[in-house]
């Protein structure tokens, strides 16, 4: 059975949160950020909500 594809734009959202936290500025930050407010306006409010807390915004 699948996740569906918001269910796993939030599961990319924790990773990639996760993935800033551990690394601080790294080679790719700039990537993971761009990727992920790309979907600050996601049409799932979940996805928004997890995409907001990996990019540490409120």
């Amino acid at each position: 059975r699948r996740i569906g594809h918001a269910r796993w734009l939030r599961n990319v959202a924790v990773a990639l949160g996760n993935a800033l936290q551990a690394a601080g500025v790294g080679p790719h930050s700039a990537a993971m950020r761009a990727a992920l407010t790309g979907q600050l306006q996601h049409e799932d409010a979940a996805v928004r909500e997890h995409v907001r807390w990996a990019l540490g915004t409120p």
